[in-house]
């Protein structure tokens, strides 16, 4: 906003001078003055910039988890149930920055978190033939954005 202002003011300053240097008028030179003047102003009150936008970060991660004495499940046919979690890593953060930057329009510095975890879930008594669909917080996950290998349960596994 100061910008704006003591651009106006240069330049209604400048104009009154009247007159040029070099070719350029007063009121020209007024108005460049004036502006740089105010962008200083704004820059002190308002920030020079913003702060870094941040997106998918967690505090706390949450899993299925199993506990001694849980009923194992024995299903028939099909069924949708929920897996026990019976081992699982530490989640590991990673973090994407992009943004930011010298010259032509800034950016504004971005920073993208995700997550990765190595789990077992078991997920019933007995043998199963395959895992059709997988649910997460009540959303589906699609297999091929997953690492997933599935153990049947055979006898011979």
């Amino acid at each position: 906003m100061a910008t704006i202002i003591l651009s106006a003011a240069g330049a209604a300053l400048g104009g009154s001078l009247g007159g040029s240097f070099l070719g350029v008028s007063a009121a020209v030179l007024g108005r460049a003055a004036g502006a740089t003047l105010g962008r200083v102003i704004d820059g002190r009150i308002l920030g020079a910039g913003s702060a870094a936008v941040e997106t998918g970060r967690i505090d706390r991660f949450r899993l299925n988890g199993a506990s001694e004495g849980a009923p194992i499940p024995d299903v028939h046919g099909r069924a949708r149930i929920a897996g026990q979690v019976i081992w699982a890593t530490q989640f590991q953060e990673h973090v994407q920055k992009s943004g930011g930057g010298k010259g032509g329009p800034s950016q504004p510095k971005v920073k993208e978190y995700s997550y990765t975890v190595s789990l077992a879930v078991a997920l019933c008594k007995g043998e199963i033939t395959r895992v059709g669909r997988i649910w997460a917080a009540g959303n589906e996950v699609s297999k091929s954005d997953l690492n997933i290998r599935v153990y049947p349960g055979s006898e011979t596994q």
